[in-house]
C-alpha cells in the first residue's frame, strides 16, 4: 500500500534532490519557517541527514549499545522492560517472512502456519527528525523543537511530561521517563524520597560528560548526537581560524559521525549534510532505492532507508521466485546432502520435537 501511495510533495518535489526538499519546498502550517528563509539566523550551510543501508545491516545491536553509553541513557531493568519502559533510542524492528504469505489473495488472512525457519528482515528505527515533525505540534510547552539545521530538538528544563509528544509519533520512538533512574536503585524505585537515591561516585564516572542526564518525567529521544554535531563544527571553526580563513565554516564530509555510525561494523549508517551533494549521505539518498518509512505521512524524515534487495532475474543461478529460509536454500542447494545434514527428529507423546544433541548421545 506504501509502495503505491502517490507523493504528497508532487511531481516537482519528486524531481528535487533532498538538499532541494528541505530548503525550497514551504512547511505547510508548521511554525517553522523554510530554512532557504534565512529566518532564526540559518547560515546556509548545515541541513543534517541519515541514511540506514538495510542491505548491509546485520542487527548486531551494536548501534543500540552505543547509543546508550554516548547519551547517558539509564538501565531499567528487567521488572520496567516487563512493563514496556524501555528507554533505548534506537531500536531494531525484526519481519519475519517464509514466502507464502504473498500467496493469499487480498484481504485474506493468509498464511496462518508459523514457520519453522523464516527469513528474517530488520530494520534500525529511532527519531527519524521529521521536517513536519508531529510531536512539535502537540507539545503545549513548545518543549520539542526543530533546530535551524534540520535536527528536532528537545529542551528538557521546559518538558512537563504530558507524553503528547509520543502519542502523537508514527515512529514510537520517544521515551518517557516514569522513575528517576539516574538517582535511584533499580530494586527501590516504587520507594520514592523514602528509598535510598544518589548516583554512585563509580556510575558517575560511566556518564558522558558532554550529555545532560535527564530526571523523572521528561521525555527524551534521539537527537542524532548533537553534542558531536556542535564540537564537530567549533572545532573545524578553529582550525580554519588558525589557518587563516575564517570563513569557511562548513564541516567536511565525514568529520562529525554519531555513535550509531562510528560503532557500525557493516557501515550500514550514514549521517552527514544533505546540502552538500557529494556527501556520502546525499549520493545515498539519491539512490533509487531510498525510501522514507512512512514517508505517505507527508511528514519529511531526514532519516531515510535503502530498501533490501533480492535478485529477480529468473536467468541468474540465485533466482527465487519467493524469498527462501536458510533451510529451503540449503534445500535447493544441496538436495544429496541435505538428509544427511539434519538431524532425526522424533515427536514425544506431548507433541515436543526431539533432536538429537550434537555432543551427546541423549536427546535435547
Amino acid at each position: 500500500m506504501e509502495a503505491e501511495t502517490p507523493s504528497n510533495i508532487g511531481e516537482v518535489g519528486e524531481k528535487m534532490s533532498p538538499a532541494e526538499r528541505a530548503t525550497q519546498i514551504p512547511r505547510g502550517n508548521s511554525l517553522y519557517s523554510t530554512p532557504s528563509t534565512g529566518k532564526g539566523g540559518f547560515d546556509g550551510h548545515h541541513q543534517w541527514g541519515m541514511s540506514i543501508d538495510l542491505n548491509t545491516c546485520i542487527a548486531c545491536n551494536a548501534c543500540v549499545v552505543a547509543c546508550q553509553a554516548e547519551n547517558n541513557i539509564p538501565i531499567v531493568g528487567k521488572d520496567q522492560s516487563l512493563r514496556g519502559r524501555q528507554m533505548h533510542w534506537i531500536r531494531i524492528d525484526r519481519y519475519y517472512s517464509d514466502g507464502n504469505a504473498d500467496a493469499a489473495p487480498f484481504g485474506a488472512e493468509g498464511n496462518r502456519e508459523i514457520p519453522e525457519d523464516p527469513q528474517t528482515s530488520v530494520q534500525p528505527v529511532a527519531c527519524v527528525h521529521c521536517e513536519l515533525a508531529p510531536c512539535e505540534t502537540v507539545c503545549p510547552v513548545n518543549a520539542t523543537v526543530h533546530d535551524d539545521e534540520g535536527i528536532n530538538t528537545m529542551a528538557y528544563n521546559r518538558c512537563i511530561g504530558t507524553r503528547y509528544c509520543a502519542n502523537n509519533c508514527p515512529y514510537k520512538v520517544r521515551r518517557f521517563n516514569y522513575f528517576d533512574y539516574n538517582q535511584r536503585q533499580l530494586d527501590s524505585l516504587y520507594l520514592g524520597p523514602m528509598g535510598p537515591h544518589g548516583m554512585p561516585e563509580l556510575v558517575k564516572m560511566v556518564k558522558n560528560p558532554e550529555v545532560t542526564i535527564r530526571m523523572r518525567g521528561v521525555m527524551e529521544k534521539c537527537t542524532y548526537c548533537v553534542q558531536r554535531v556542535e564540537n564537530g563544527k567549533i572545532r573545524h571553526k578553529v582550525k580554519m581560524a588558525q589557518a587563516g580563513t575564517p570563513g569557511e565554516v562548513e564541516v567536511p564530509d565525514g568529520t562529525i559521525k554519531t555513535a550509531c555510525q562510528q560503532v557500525c561494523p557493516v557501515e550500514a549508517i550514514v549521517f552527514g549534510n544533505i546540502l552538500d551533494p557529494k556527501s556520502a549521505v546525499s549520493q545515498a539518498k539519491a539512490r533509487e532505492q531510498d525510501y522514507a518509512l512512512l514517508g505517505y505521512l507527508n511528514i519529511r524524515p531526514r532519516t531515510t532507508y535503502l530498501g533490501r534487495l533480492r535478485n529477480p532475474n529468473p536467468k541468474m543461478p540465485d533466482y527465487a521466485a519467493q524469498p527462501l529460509s536458510r533451510v529451503e536454500q540449503h534445500r535447493k542447494n544441496h538436495p544429496a546432502s541435505m538428509d544427511e545434514s539434519e538431524p532425526a527428529k522424533k515427536k514425544t507423546p506431548e507433541g515436543h520435537t526431539m533432536v538429537p544433541a550434537k555432543n551427546s548421545g541423549g536427546l535435547s
